[in-house]
């Protein structure tokens, strides 16, 4: 465990790994733990640098962020801190929000760039998820909340098969909610952090990448950004929700290391989605499951 005190945030990371520095910063309510469940294999490639954000996790703001830019001169401090003049960076979600930022605020900083599930711009849809999210998160007790998140990050079939093992994620973060006034101050930092298009200018290598069936930012917004980043690539994978790296690594690991180790884009070939899972086969749907889903707990589930 290690802090690094920055101007404005003294700031919790940990570095594991062999090989060029790779910057992982994670998206919205999220620590350093999002990575744990791919960090074996991406530490045998790249010295990994993890953070937890401004305020977020064992991360403690000296001064509350008011958009992006802070997260962004936080990264470049951390970078100092740990003498790293050019690192590769991978964002997911906000996480590929804040690197764009970094990537505006300090090009030379970054050898190559993925944008994982993320956007440029708010659009009026991008605009109204937000204001859903900020609702929900003021007023939906923490279990209804998780849901509605899950419910737009994650693909359909993915939900379906992995439904019990998201139900024991959620209560866990229940029982260890990011509080609230945290996850407050990141949407508000978001909606306050669009660069006009005059100021919008990646020169790094750039890898887009986008899920099929995310709803939070959908992967129409990541190719018309992606079509704004001079020499990007972009890459949708199919059957793949908000976080590609939890719902199928098998595919999109070898793709994130494939371009950051090599500058080199292995398009996958997408299996078909399949028509229908073992949940399909062996669990008929009933009334109890609804009922558990649009019900949320009366005691201990507000952050």
């Amino acid at each position: 465990m290690a802090w690094a005190e920055l101007t404005d945030c003294r700031a919790y990371y940990e570095v594991i790994g062999e090989g060029e520095p790779l910057l992982l910063i994670p998206g919205l309510g999220a620590t350093c733990r999002l990575w744990d469940p791919i960090v074996p294999e991406l530490a045998r490639h790249f010295t990994l640098i993890m953070l937890d954000n401004r305020g977020m996790g064992l991360s403690k703001a000296k001064r509350k962020p008011r958009t992006l830019a802070d997260y962004s001169s936080d990264y470049a401090e951390l970078l100092d801190y740990l003498n790293v003049d050019e690192t590769h960076v991978l964002g997911l979600s906000l996480g590929g929000i804040a690197a764009q930022r970094l990537a505006v605020d300090h090009p030379q900083r970054i050898k190559r760039l993925i944008l994982m599930s993320c956007a440029d711009r708010f659009s009026p849809y991008l605009l109204r998820i937000t204001a859903l999210l900020g609702h929900s998160l003021r007023w939906f007790p923490r279990m209804l909340f998780l849901q509605t998140m899950e419910l737009l990050a994650t693909a359909p079939l993915y939900l379906d098969e992995h439904v019990d093992e998201i139900d024991r994620m959620m209560k866990e973060k229940c029982n260890d909610p990011v509080p609230k006034s945290a996850m407050a101050t990141q949407l508000r930092c978001l909606l306050r952090s669009e660069l006009e298009p005059a100021d919008y200018r990646i020169t790094s290598p750039t890898l887009v990448v986008a899920g099929e069936y995310d709803a939070l930012i959908p992967a129409c917004y990541a190719k018309i950004m992606a079509n704004k980043i001079p020499g990007s690539h972009f890459v949708l994978l199919k059957g793949a929700g908000h976080n590609p790296l939890t719902e199928m690594p098998d595919i999109s690991l070898p793709l994130v290391i494939k371009y950051l180790r090599d500058g080199e884009i292995e398009v996958p070939e997408m299996v078909e989605t399949r028509a229908e899972t073992s949940f399909h086969k062996n669990k008929p749907a009933g009334n109890s499951a609804v009922n558990q889903l649009v019900s949320s707990p009366s005691k201990g589930s507000q952050l």
